[in-house]
């Protein structure tokens, strides 16, 4: 598993578009691909993360809405 995590970090770092110069024709196409679709992943896992982040703030402020409500009732 560690050879394939590092394979793959390889290949992420080898497709940064600075390094144009020093890769093979062949291979820059490929690993651009990559570098920019790994990219889109993490920039899609930001965005579901801040909304599942929205979604549990506003379920905790409903929830202290609700038992500020209970403990009023009960004074």
């Amino acid at each position: 598993m560690w050879r394939s995590l590092g394979l793959a970090a390889i290949a992420y770092g080898c497709g940064y578009p600075g390094l144009d110069g020093y890769r093979p024709a062949m291979l820059d196409a490929p690993l651009q691909a990559f570098y920019q679709q790994v990219n889109k992943a993490a920039q899609e896992g930001h965005k579901v993360l801040a909304s599942a982040n929205d979604a549990r703030a506003s379920y905790f402020k409903a929830y202290i809405t609700s038992a500020e409500k209970q403990l009023r009732a009960a004074e």
